[in-house]
Formats: C-alpha cells, sequence, structure tokens
C-alpha cells in the first residue's frame, strides 16, 4: 500500500512524514541513507503505519541541536504527538535507533513493541567509528549501494550523533525496556560488530538478536526481503516471536 505524504514541524523543523493503512499503529523512523519505503509499504496491508524523516533535525544545528539521546527522544515525541498516534510498535534503522531507545525509556506506555534495524548507539571497543556509503552494503560490486544521496542536513545529524559514538548512559538503562524487542543485524556489518548484538541479547530482558546473512548494516538495501519477513512477523507476533532470546540467523 503506498502512504501519503505530509510534512510536521517541530521545534520550527519541517520534517517529512507518510501515512497510510489502518488498524494497529507502527511508527518508523526514517532517514536519506535507508529505504525504508518497502517496509512501510508492506506493514501498511495490515496497520496504521506513520512514517518519519528524522533527517530534517539535522537543520536544527547551530547550538540548537539536542545534546543526548534524551534530547532527541524529546523532539520524536513531539512529532508522534503531532500526527496523534497515542500506542504503538516502534521501528527504527541505524542511528534513528539510539532516539527510538530513548523515547521507549521515556514513554514505555507509548511504545508497545521495539524494533531496531542495525541500531548503532551501543558501539563495543574496537567497533570502527564511522564508515563510507560503499561500505554500508555487504556486496557494492553487485551495485548494492545505499539508495539516495545522504543530505547535507543528515550529514549534520549523523556528524553530532557520532561525536559521542557510544551511548554509556543508554546501554546502562537498556534493562528498563520492558516491551518486546527486535535487534537485527547484518553478520557483514562494517560498522557494528557481532559483540554489539551480545549487548543488546544480554541487557534488554525481552529481545529477541536475528542476524541477517549475506547483509551489511544497509539491511534493507542488501536482504529486504528477509529484513521485511521478519520484521512484520515480529510485528504481529511481539512476545512470541519464534526466534525467542537466542539468536537466529535469517538466511537467504
Amino acid at each position: 500500500m503506498t502512504l501519503q505524504p505530509g510534512q510536521i514541524e517541530v521545534e520550527g523543523v519541517s520534517l517529512r512524514c507518510w501515512e497510510g493503512g489502518s488498524g494497529e499503529s507502527v511508527v518508523i523512523l526514517d532517514g536519506p541513507s535507508w529505504d525504508v519505503a518497502p517496509l512501510a509499504e508492506a506493514l501498511a496491508n495490515d496497520y496504521r503505519v506513520v512514517r518519519i524523516d528524522l533527517s530534517g533535525l539535522g537543520q536544527l544545528g547551530g547550538g540548537l541541536l539536542p545534546k543526548s539521546g534524551v534530547g532527541m527522544a524529546r523532539l520524536l515525541g513531539e512529532a508522534i504527538a503531532l500526527i496523534g498516534v497515542e500506542k504503538y510498535t516502534l521501528i527504527a534503522t541505524s542511528l534513528s535507533a539510539t532516539a527510538a531507545m530513548w523515547h521507549t525509556l521515556l514513554a514505555p506506555e507509548q511504545v508497545e513493541a521495539l524494533a531496531l534495524l542495525s541500531p548503532i548507539g551501543i558501539r563495543p571497543t574496537g567497533d570502527p567509528s564511522q564508515a563510507g556509503p560503499e561500505e554500508l552494503v555487504a556486496h557494492p560490486e553487485r551495485g548494492g549501494t545505499i539508495p539516495s544521496p545522504v543530505s547535507e542536513e543528515w550529514r549534520r545529524l549523523m556528524q553530532y550523533i557520532s561525536a559521542g559514538v557510544h551511548d554509556a548512559e543508554l546501554e546502562e538503562r537498556m534493562g528498563e525496556i520492558g516491551c518486546a524487542t527486535l535487534a537485527v543485524f547484518g553478520l557483514e556489518d562494517r560498522l557494528v560488530s557481532g559483540k554489539a548484538a551480545r549487548v543488546y541479547r544480554e541487557r534488554i530482558p525481552n529481545c529477541n538478536v536475528s542476524l541477517v546473512y549475506d547483509a551489511g548494516h544497509a539491511l534493507l538495501c542488501d536482504r529486504p526481503e528477509a529484513v521485511i519477513s521478519a520484521v512484520a512477523d515480529f510485528v504481529e507476533r511481539r512476545e512470541t516471536f519464534i526466534v525467542g532470546r537466542e539468536s537466529g540467523v535469517i538466511n537467504p
């Protein structure tokens, strides 16, 4: 189902958003270096889906950009409130996953389930601090690249989030995330190591970890069908998701 575009104003910044479908609500956080449209459209066949592009927050800059994940979560909460969604499954990718986890901690009564695709906020010692566009996919030689150029606003947001890289306070509070959680990582991710996956499984009480075969950091670029299938299954089943608390590899 195709989602209808719109815009919302948060702290004087215009954020693009899309909405479609009906039923229980799913909120998806997006950025221009990921193509979450296929995931959003697939879920909109069964749910009310709201997709929010957070890259516009990079326009805040100039000392106005929040100095912590908590600040990003506050802005996210304002955006969701403006759209009028009260309870929902929250899905986030890469950089936006940090804001999603903080939002879940700050508004546990609203987030009923949490799915994190290549979350980048927890970075064990030794993980690389950054990667170029060609390193976000597992096989650039096959033509697999991020689908759109990264905007200047998103670059500024990346610089802000990458400044701290590892969110130690968030790691300490991960045990407070009480909702069903899915963390998905690519087995060939060059930006986040497998050590991070273990942190999510061990720290979040009800966390499922899935590892996607033959996929890099940009999971939806490398293995869209496999990732969409896993996320859709999780959104439907939540606590009874088949992987359980053991790591499971999603094969071809």
